[in-house]
């Protein structure tokens, strides 16, 4: 008989998400992360749970539905962690005509399924707080309600309740070969132990490292897919308000100024591929003054490269190929051969549109 029924390999929000949904159905459940929780990609993101309204222009409904779902089974389940607010969209002379703006919001709010969020509106900010820190002549925008989430905090919060549950959490503890047989066999270096696990089955949740830990702990081919990497930038506080700014930018993706610790302001999200180490992401130049440029467009506050106080950078793998368009929906891969023990690889939900640098 095998140690566990289900055996993780990655500590970030799908990995533990997982954990908890698989031992509150009465499974016996471990899960292995080679640093700590959350590390990586999780504790590097816009900390935005929301639909994406830009999906709507290349009619990925279903996409924009699920997301909305998704963000309100956690505002149900998390709300000291999951904070509602209103979302601002300044309209832009050059970017999208008011009337799609306003037809594209009111979409998104019928597909919602909980209604309990204020209703999207418009508004003159002429002489409205909200317009304080725009340039002029901008003189309308439209509101709506998404939310803004602590991802570190709810990552370990997972976690926590995945133990309750009767998971067990190693931190520190690194997969380093897998056989599969009728039962997955996995030798793991447990803060300088060896020890060897056997699971009846497994998932590979491991974010950027995926096709790493798929050709060479596990054997076997890698999913398919680029890795990509984002960022954001931290800079001096710029508004008073407590919105989160929505800024239109040139190449059509949608850029985010939130309140980032009472007295800063975070702006992402730059979007480009990714090559090399995961481990070692960081920032660029480039991707600075992306970012600096879509602020300086709207903000009367003018911002430069020298700034910024703070950055964050992450890597994850996500469907699709390079020269196309990247999947907004997150997959799951299940393949379980005949007499051998199934396997599980999940390539992470993500906010992506075709890189933008």
């Amino acid at each position: 008989m095998a140690d566990y029924d289900l055996a993780i390999i990655g500590g970030g929000l799908n990995g533990v998400s997982l954990a908890r949904d698989a031992a509150g159905r009465g499974l016996r459940v471990i899960l292995v992360e080679q640093g700590d929780l959350g590390g990586a990609a999780s504790a590097a993101s816009g900390r935005l749970i929301h639909g994406d309204p830009a999906l709507l222009e290349r009619r990925a409904f279903s996409q924009v539905r699920a997301a909305l779902a998704e963000r309100d089974t956690w505002l149900r389940i998390a709300p000291h962690l999951v904070r509602p607010m209103r979302f601002v969209i300044p309209a832009h002379s050059e970017e999208r005509p008011l009337w799609l703006l306003r037809l594209g919001l009111i979409l998104y709010d019928r597909m919602s399924p909980d209604r309990s969020l204020p209703r999207s509106q418009t508004i003159d900010i002429t002489h409205h707080p909200i317009g304080h820190a725009l340039q002029r002549p901008i003189g309308t925008a439209f509101e709506y309600s998404d939310c803004l989430v602590d991802d570190s905090r709810l990552v370990i919060a997972n976690a926590v309740d995945a133990a309750e549950r009767g998971a067990v959490i190693r931190t520190g503890a690194r997969c380093v070969r897998a056989d599969r047989l009728d039962v997955w066999r996995l030798v793991v270096i447990d803060r300088g132990h060896r020890r060897v696990i056997t699971a009846r089955s497994l998932a590979n949740t491991a974010g950027a490292w995926t096709g790493m830990v798929a050709e060479t702990v596990l054997r076997v081919p890698p999913p398919r897919g680029a890795l990509i990497k984002t960022s954001q930038i931290v800079v001096r506080r710029l508004f008073e308000t407590d919105n989160v700014y929505v800024f239109q930018n040139r190449d059509r993706r949608l850029i985010f100024a939130s309140p980032y610790a009472r007295d800063f302001t975070m702006i992402g999200t730059a979007v480009k591929l990714f090559k090399g180490d995961p481990a070692a992401v960081s920032i660029g130049a480039d991707e600075v003054a992306y970012l600096c440029d879509a602020a300086n467009r709207y903000f009367r506050e003018r911002i430069d490269p020298s700034d910024v106080i703070k950055s964050f950078s992450g890597v994850n793998l996500v469907g699709g190929r390079p020269e196309k368009r990247f999947t907004r929906q997150g997959m799951t891969m299940f393949d379980a051969p005949r007499g051998k023990a199934p396997l599980n690889v999940k390539i992470l939900d993500i906010h992506v549109t075709p890189p933008s640098i």
